[in-house]
């Protein structure tokens, strides 16, 4: 017993070092699974844009069947690109396999909500259900329901014979040959591509199949009533006196009541192998008339139908041929499909009804999809057509497949203002700064929106919060330029607007726009303010940061400002003599510094003699101080533009640009 005791903790102690060994192993193995998971999950959080680096994430999760990490990168993937059916149906297929087919279901359903254009998915889907539920109650109710809406869906599509005769092969196999009948008629409507083939197999129906089993009972009696009328017209035998008609009409009571029938009380059929064998062959071959007759009218009244329809293909073939890439895929389109698809576009607006518009369009924005003039072409012809759906498409656009492209989100935005819905503008505008941080205009849009709305409060707050979160010192003066003239002009608030402006200037005093814009409250003052137009001439010139080239150009404002609006004579000589001085060393600075290129030698000047006692060089300074206040006095318009005073600042505010003329890397400066 104690050898046996031994033996057994000698076993236990193996065992157990197996089971830690293991432990360790498949510890170490999800662990370095979770290293090259993270690796590839790095790819896209860098670059959501990488869809090969999705692709490689979703092979690498299918591959370790690990539903969890299967879960959060589809889930992903598909946020950025639900247009992708054949994901779509890997990921049910994984739900399927890692957990339930319940689970695959919800998938598919999904699917098919994101693209419901998708001819492909809704196969996949039917054929899903009649592979899982064929058992359960209820089961062909649940696969008519699903085709019906795959019908409903994508059956306008030119490019859906495949659902169609999917259909029709269903309702073959469950013997409902009416409803077969019932989904021709539907098919025999639809410009599709393989539309002859659907009328070929129409007619093999009806020649196949009893006209009582394949109509609906009305136009079963209908046509019935017809062939009775017809033979009557065509009996005109009868006795004397006794019109066609009425001869007709007996002959056919007579066929009805079948004028061989027994007396009462006599057995109605006679013995087996007794029948009149010319009496069935009457009624067979008039049972053989019968139908031929009905089937003749089912079919000219479908050939109908087909021939419209053919036209209507007709029209469209060329269209559906340059169709190259009817699905979505990242790489650009080539020039002549885009062509194709606005001129089928523009065709389809005019020519067709509402329905296959919508539905062209639908197609083209799969294929499309990253092409925002394609999103608002569909959303300019919604906007009259079906405005209530605009919404649902802009959204569709900003929120999914052009998330990173500006235009369209700013005009979402303008479309929910143009309809009062000011609130929702800005909400839009707040979602578009915080997907694109580094772009301005959506947060300069909100601004006015709220402007626009008659928010004065809201638009101060946000211009002053813009300057306070903003890092950089040329867009914090960027901000303050924008915030004091809308309190100088909208608020008529020009103390606030001078604080916001001297406080700018503390901030970056090399801002040379920012003293004019000072100037500029003064001066468009009636009268002018001399002494803020002063404050902020001399606040520029006394600044020692300020480059000596800009110094010049205040001196010499402040000198024609003078001479235009001064109101001491004694200021304007100073000013002359301050901006004398400044020229004259500017311009020996220039003589100093090394010429870089090859100059032309000026030509020399003959020697001047003495002037009341000041030499040569004195008498050239002065006619240099001369010059240069006839040239600035020359300038004054170009320079100052005080016609135009918003005209001096077409390179900081771009006041002459149109709205649409907005690029992000001029107008608005990028954080």
């Amino acid at each position: 017993m104690h050898s046996s005791k031994n033996g057994s903790d000698s076993t236990s102690t193996s065992s157990a070092s197996a089971d830690a060994k293991g432990g360790a192993g498949d510890s170490k193995k999800e662990g370095k699974e979770s290293v090259e998971l993270e690796k590839y999950w790095q790819v896209v959080r860098n670059n959501p844009a990488d869809f090969t680096g999705w692709t490689y994430l979703l092979q690498y999760v299918e591959q370790e069947n690990n539903l969890a990490a299967a879960r959060e990168a589809f889930d992903k993937f598909f946020s950025y690109y639900p247009y992708c059916y054949g994901y779509w149906k890997k990921y049910a297929d994984m739900e399927k396999k890692l957990c339930s087919v319940e689970k695959a279901e919800q998938t598919f359903e999904r699917g098919v909500a994101a693209i419901p254009l998708s001819v492909d998915l809704w196969i996949h889907y039917i054929n899903f259900v009649k592979l899982h539920f064929k058992d359960e109650e209820g089961y062909y109710a649940k696969v008519k329901n699903l085709f019906e809406r795959a019908i409903e869906s994508s059956g306008q599509d030119f490019r859906s014979d495949r659902l169609w005769d999917m259909f029709v092969t269903w309702e073959l196999e469950n013997k409902n040959l009416k409803e077969v009948t019932a989904i021709y008629e539907r098919v025999l409507q639809v410009p599709t591509q393989l539309y002859g083939h659907h009328f070929e197999k129409f007619q093999e129906h009806v020649k196949t199949h009893l006209p009582k089993d394949i109509l609906s009972t009305d136009e079963f009696l209908q046509l019935r009533q017809q062939y009775m009328e017809s033979m009557r017209k065509a009996t005109p035998v009868g006795p004397p006196g006794q019109s066609g008609d009425e001869a007709g009409t007996a002959q056919m009571e007579i066929d009805e009541d079948d004028g061989d029938a027994p007396p009462p009380g006599v057995d109605d059929a006679p013995p087996p192998g007794v029948e009149d064998a010319t009496k069935e062959d009457t009624k067979a071959l008039k049972n053989d008339n019968e139908a031929k007759y009905i089937r003749d009218k089912v079919v000219e009244k479908r050939r109908e139908l087909f021939k419209a329809n053919e036209a209507e293909v007709g029209r469209r073939w060329a269209f559906e041929e340059g169709i190259k890439r009817p699905y979505f895929h990242v790489k650009p389109l080539e020039r002549l499909q885009l062509k194709n698809w606005r001129e089928y576009l523009d065709f389809e607006t005019q020519n067709g009804n509402h329905a296959r518009t919508v539905i062209l369009y639908e197609r083209c924005l799969i294929a499309c999809a990253l092409y925002e003039d394609m999103w608002m072409k569909y959303i300019k012809y919604l906007d009259t057509a079906e405005p209530e759906k605009v919404n649902d498409v802009f959204r569709r656009a900003c929120t999914t497949h052009l998330v990173r492209k500006p235009s369209i989100s700013l005009a979402w935005a303008a479309y929910e203002e143009k309809h009062g819905r000011f609130e929702e503008a800005s909400t839009i505008l707040a979602e578009m700064e915080a997907r694109i941080p580094d772009l301005l205009e959506p947060t300069l849009r909100r601004i006015n929106v709220e402007r626009r709305r008659g928010s004065p409060e809201k638009v101060e707050e946000l211009y002053r919060k813009c300057i306070s979160q903003t890092e950089s010192a040329s867009l914090k003066s960027h901000f303050a330029s924008k915030l004091a003239r809308f309190l100088h002009k909208v608020q008529n608030k020009l103390e606030d607007a001078k604080e916001v402006l001297k406080e700018a200037l503390d901030r970056e005093p090399t801002n040379a726009r920012l003293y004019m814009q000072l100037a500029d409250l003064g001066y468009e003052k009636c009268p002018p303010d001399e002494g803020l137009v002063l404050e902020a001439f001399d606040m520029a010139i006394a600044n020692t940061q300020l480059p000596a080239a800009d110094k010049l150009t205040f001196l010499q404002r402040k000198l024609e400002f003078l001479e235009d609006f001064g109101s001491d004579v004694a200021k304007v000589q100073e000013a002359f003599d301050e901006y004398s001085k400044a020229a004259k060393a500017q311009e020996v600075a220039q003589k100093k510094r090394p010429a870089e290129e090859p100059q032309e030698t000026p030509e020399k000047k003959p020697k001047t003699a003495e002037l009341n006692g000041a030499d040569a060089a004195a008498a050239s300074a002065a006619q240099a101080i001369a010059a240069a206040t006839s040239s600035a006095a020359a300038d004054a318009a170009a320079q100052y533009n005080y016609a135009q005073q918003w005209g001096s600042y077409p390179q900081a505010y771009n006041y002459q640009q149109a709205w649409n003329a907005y690029p992000a890397s001029s107008y608005y400066p990028t954080h």
